[in-house]
Order: C-alpha cells, then sequence, then structure tokens
C-alpha cells in the first residue's frame, strides 16, 4: 500500500509514471530474517532527531536490525561520529544542488549497494530518500516528520505530495504532527504516531549540591537557573527567551541571584550574544556551545524554557522534564500534550510575549509551585514517553507490522 494524497492521487499516479517509479505494495518482511535498515538524513550533527536514530543505534546494534545511515549534508556530524562504530555502515554524501533532487542517482547507487530492505527517511529529505529508495525498488519506505517546516509554499507541498506517493508508511511523532499531515491530504490508513521516548533510568534527578557544574559556570550554588538545550537557529526563537529572561531579571526580588544558560550552537550564537550585551545581562547570561551529555545541566535547571516557533515533540523538553526541570513553553507541536492538562498553566501562547514573562517570572518565584510541577512532570515522562516503547513500535514497522490507522 503506498501513501497517497487524498485529493491529488490522479496527479501523483502521472508523477510515478513520468518518473518510472515502481509502484509495488511494500514487502512483509520475515521477523526471523536479519533486516537491513538505512536511515537516510539530511544531517546528522545535533538535535532531537539526530538524538532518535542515535537511540536505535544504540539499541539495535548486535540485533536482528542490521541499521546504516546516509547523511547528505557532506560532514559526518558530531552525532554522526558517535554512532559510526554502532553501525553496519555509514556514508556521508553531498549531493548536487537542484539535479539531484530530481534525479538522486548518487543516493539510489548507495541505497543499492547497502542493499536495504528498509529505507528510513527523515524530515528535511523526505522527497530525495523516498525517489531514491523507488528507484532501486526498495521493499518498504518509512517516513518519520519530526516536525512540519513553517514554510508551507506551491514547493514544499508539491514536494510532499510526491514523496508521499512513493512512501509506504508516514510517521507522526505527535498525534498534532499526525493531524496536521492528515489536514495536508496524507491518507489516514498509512499514517501512525510514534512518539518519541528517552531514557528514564539516564534523565533523573540528582541534587545540585552533588555537581561540580555551576562553579564551573561561575554561577553560585544557590542560584535559580532558567535554561535551555537546542539549536541556536531561528526555528528556536532564543532571542524571545533572552528578552524574556532579562525583563524577569530586571525586577526579579529574590535571595537566589537569577542566572540563564544555553547549551548548544548554530547560525544566532552571535545575534544571541549581541543582543545579551545589549540588554546589559552579559554577567548573568552563559553560552556553553555544543553538549555532549546534557544530563548535568538538566539536573542543574530550575526552570527549562523553549520559546520556539515551531516543535514536533522535543526530546529535549522530556529530557529536562524526567531530570527535574520545570517546563516553560510555548504552545507549538506537541508541548501541550507532553505537559498534559496538569500542567497547562506552564503553557504560554506563541504570540503573547507578556504572558510567556509572566509564567517565566511566577515559575521563578514559587518555590511551592515548583515541587508540584517537578514531580508530576518526571511522572508523566515515565509513563507515557518511554524509550522502549518507541523503539518496539519502530521495530515493528521495520519487520512487517502495519500502521495502526484511525
Amino acid at each position: 500500500m503506498a501513501l497517497t494524497y487524498l485529493d491529488s492521487g490522479a496527479e501523483c499516479e502521472r508523477g510515478r509514471q513520468a518518473l518510472q517509479l515502481s509502484s509495488k505494495p511494500c514487502d512483509r518482511v520475515s521477523p526471523s530474517d536479519k533486516v537491513r535498515v538505512t536511515h537516510v538524513v539530511f544531517d546528522i550533527h545535533g538535535g532531537g532527531m539526530e538524538s532518535l536514530v542515535a537511540a536505535m543505534a544504540k539499541h539495535f546494534q548486535g540485533s536482528r536490525i542490521g541499521m546504516s545511515v546516509v547523511t547528505l549534508s557532506g560532514r559526518a556530524g558530531k552525532v554522526g561520529e558517535s554512532i559510526r562504530p554502532l553501525l553496519q555502515d555509514f556514508r556521508v554524501l553531498k549531493c548536487v544542488p537542484g539535479f539531484s533532487m530530481l534525479a538522486p542517482r548518487k543516493l539510489a547507487r548507495c541505497l543499492r549497494e547497502l542493499k536495504a530492505d528498509v529505507v528510513h527517511v527523515h524530515s528535511g529529505c523526505w522527497y530525495k530518500g523516498a525517489r531514491a529508495a523507488r528507484m532501486v525498488n526498495v521493499p518498504r519506505i518509512i517516513y518519520t516528520e519530526h516536525g512540519l517546516t513553517l514554510d508551507n509554499g506551491t514547493v514544499n507541498r508539491w514536494l510532499r505530495r510526491h514523496a508521499a506517493a512513493w512512501t509506504h508508511f508516514a510517521v507522526a511523532v505527535s498525534d498534532r504532527v499526525r493531524k496536521d499531515l492528515q489536514e495536508m491530504g496524507v491518507d489516514h490508513r498509512s499514517l501512525t504516531t510514534i512518539e518519541n521516548g528517552i531514557d528514564t533510568e539516564v534523565f533523573s534527578p540528582a541534587p545540585r549540591r552533588s555537581s561540580a557544574l555551576p562553579s564551573s559556570l561561575g554561577i553560585p550554588q544557590n542560584a535559580c537557573i532558567v535554561g535551555s538545550v537546542g539549536r541556536l537557529e531561528p526555528i528556536k526563537a532564543y532571542d524571545r527567551l533572552v528578552e524574556a529572561f532579562a525583563s524577569v531579571h530586571a525586577s526579579f526580588e529574590s535571595r537566589r541571584p537569577a542566572y540563564l544558560v544555553l547549551c548548544g550552537s548554530g547560525s544566532q550564537e552571535e545575534a544571541l550574544k549581541a543582543k545579551v550585551r545589549a540588554l546589559g545581562i552579559s554577567a548573568v547570561v552563559r553560552f556553553v556551545g555544543w553538549v555532549d551529555d546534557p544530563v548535568e545541566y538538566y539536573r542543574m535547571f530550575d526552570v527549562f524554557a523553549l520559546s520556539s516557533l515551531s516543535e514536533g515533540l522535543s526530546l529535549s523538553l522530556l529530557e529536562a522534564m524526567a531530570c527535574g526541570a520545570i517546563p516553560v513553553v510555548t504552545d507549538v507541536g506537541a508541548n501541550a500534550d507532553v505537559l498534559g492538562p496538569e500542567l497547562q498553566d506552564q503553557v504560554v501562547d506563541l504570540h503573547d510575549r507578556d504572558e510567556y514573562v509572566r509564567v517565566l517570572k511566577r515559575t521563578m518565584h514559587s518555590a511551592g509551585h515548583q515541587a508540584a510541577v517537578t514531580d508530576h512532570g518526571r511522572e508523566r515522562v515515565v509513563t507515557r514517553f518511554n524509550l522502549t516503547r518507541m523503539l518496539a513500535e519502530y521495530e515493528r514497522l521495520y519487520c512487517g507490522g502495519q500502521c495502526e490507522s484511525s
């Protein structure tokens, strides 16, 4: 069963014929066989999608799932280098812009060499990955949407429409993303939700006093620390978080000093540092760069803040909550669903900057509120967003399972 768009079946069929692609249904893979799964990613440097692929590499090493990764960015990336020893194969491709989109022969040749039973394409390269996999008749093509781009223009709609026609199963990381895909016309019969999961034994609370991290950053042990872990890119809107923290800090009345810690790197780093200087808060803001293991940072945070313009299901939010940090998030992607009905007062409308400041200030001030949110937040992640459950659901799809559509 190929994934189709409900409102454009004829156009997709013409596209398949014009590109001379196979339209056969996906083949079932015997659970007793070794299954060769090749992940196709645009880049594997750092982020939520990369963390998910890394978790799969660790889990499936030595199992019946033989996992390979192909990155199209021309670089291995930090996460790619870290998981390379766990993989059957790791390929770095640098495709020619434009032509390689219409005829991704280099990627198709690579998939043929890897003898992939399953190609698992991730956000950022759906069209190219699905197109190449169909060119070499890969039996099963899976796509995971980690969070829809804000650009839903004509070109992106065209690319999604044709990519969907070549894909057997599409996975959304949250019900909200799934709903968005359905509203774009993706056939619900081939669409499923597999929520992201984390290892809650690794990501767990620990007393800050047991860590030397605050002192190493020049932060007093008794400080109230607001933090975030993510790519310093426009989609994360960290400029809004910096502005909100500056506003709160200016009127922060507490015996505890307040600090902001941002973990990550990206194109906006220098602009954010300039904004921090302009707001006069350089003394209480720390840019720590890329962090390979953020657990100790999460444990140090009193408040974990997301100011994103768009999200899928944020792994960093799950990790922070599991470590006991209190979330303050914008109402995008699955953020509200992750927090659940009991914590909806920690979710702020994307466009209400004043309310974001109010919620951040209230959260930093109220010790009683902090304790209640901390306990509930961790419990919710442990019971619902489980890594073992997530991996089992993907393995089922790899080995011949069908989507549980609704």
